[in-house]
């Protein structure tokens, strides 16, 4: 067996490994949260590359150039799903999502995501087909190395951020950096490699070994978290569970807004004693955030739906719920539990908070916002019977029927 086999070998047996478990923790949770669409799409990436050293170990009678070419073109669906799998990480990116409409909606971005590939392995086969230099091929592979270093660096930095929710550890954390700076370099060592051989050949060696065992670290890293996922949504069922045995206060009033003096996000839950020889026991709790999350642009969307007397209902409105009293209780005195805040009939949620003891400052500044309108837009279906919403809309652009939307809902009763 040779050197370049038993590489191979080792990469097949690697991703196809790492591909499965993600597979099948994707099966597991499919239908507790919406980020096992991220995990789906790592664990089609991870699949990709096993069809890449299948189709290396094969050793097909190409020319060395044409067959790098085939390899690139195959390498870039790994790139493909593993940049489509970046919008399901929960607060990673949110700059982003603010700046770019076509980031905050994860199938408007998977649908840029293909038509790129798409573009890139068109452009790639005209070159492999008109352009008969070595010159030319190289390009393909250089260009392919920047597309791959770039997705590699995105998903990275995606699987770091969210690993630290609940690896607090510097040194792991530390230790977790040094593994994807090493795995984000030979991305860009070995197609150097290809490019100019006579020159970089006695590093080959040393690269291939590199990139297998940060291969191995990046699926433990991202089976770690996606079961770290499973794991904490089981847990805080069980919590809010036990929880509703022993809580001793009930919300009675919410304010949600952001407070221009401090510059912070904030919601602000007033409770009161539900031991019937303290009812004058009552407590006013805060939290607040310098950015703007997409649990809070959910609480606010809750409080409008409230004041409109709508009930809310969508496909991934568990996991809304659950991410909204996850971020309360991660830092309120008082906890919260999905059944003391949601009323729940038949599948339609809203808060159980009355609308008139609900209020939203600073409207304009929030109304503002593009990831609370895009809150709105998402579940715009359940505002359909909000007086005039659909009157004289349908000669306007999509667009403008958004905008109808979000002004129909800010105008709260």
């Amino acid at each position: 067996m040779t050197t370049k086999q038993f590489y191979l070998l080792c990469l097949i047996g690697i991703t196809i490994i790492g591909g499965t478990i993600m597979m099948l923790l994707w099966r597991q949770i499919k239908l507790k949260s919406s980020e096992n669409r991220g995990m789906l799409f790592i664990s089609l990436a991870m699949f990709s590359w096993t069809l890449v050293g299948i189709y290396k170990l094969s050793d097909p009678p190409m020319p060395p150039l044409i067959n790098a070419i085939n390899d690139r073109i195959l390498s870039a669906f790994s790139n493909l799903f593993l940049l489509a799998s970046l919008p399901y990480f929960p607060n990673v990116f949110e700059g982003l999502k603010e700046r770019f409409t076509v980031f905050r909606k994860p199938d408007q971005w998977l649908n840029a995501v293909f038509i790129f590939f798409a573009i890139v392995t068109v452009v790639f086969t005209l070159i492999d087909r008109n352009v008969t230099s070595d010159g030319g091929k190289k390009v393909i592979i250089a260009i392919d190395s920047v597309i791959s270093t770039t997705t590699i660096t995105l998903i990275s930095i995606a699987l770091h951020r969210s690993l630290s929710r609940f690896w607090n550890d510097n040194l792991l954390s530390k230790f977790l950096g040094l593994i994807f700076v090493l795995l984000i370099s030979t991305q860009i060592v070995l197609p150097l490699i290809a490019i100019f051989p006579e020159a970089l050949k006695p590093f080959y060696m040393f690269a291939l070994v590199m990139l297998l065992l940060t291969m191995v670290f990046f699926n433990f890293a991202s089976v770690a978290y996606f079961g770290m996922v499973n794991m904490e949504m089981i847990e805080i069922a069980n919590i809010e569970s036990e929880k509703e045995k022993t809580v001793h206060y009930l919300p009675s009033s919410i304010t949600v807004g952001f407070d221009n003096a401090a510059r912070e996000y904030f919601i602000s839950i007033d409770f009161h004693s539900l031991d019937t020889q303290n009812q004058n026991d009552k407590k006013n709790i805060q939290v607040s955030s310098t950015k703007l999350l997409q649990p809070f642009a959910n609480w606010v969307l809750f409080c409008l739906a409230k004041k409109q007397e709508v009930k809310l209902a969508h496909p991934d409105l568990s996991t809304t719920k659950f991410r909204m009293v996850e971020f309360w209780n991660k830092e309120a005195e008082v906890k919260l539990t999905q059944d003391i805040i949601f009323n729940n009939d038949r599948g339609l949620f809203d808060l159980k908070i009355e609308a008139e003891n609900i209020a939203i400052e600073n409207i304009p500044f929030i109304r503002s916002k593009f990831i609370v309108r895009e809150a709105i837009i998402k579940h715009e279906d359940c505002f359909n019977d909000l007086a005039d919403l659909n009157t004289n809309e349908k000669a306007s652009s999509k667009l403008a029927k958004q905008e109808h939307l979000v002004d129909a809902v800010f105008n709260a009763k």
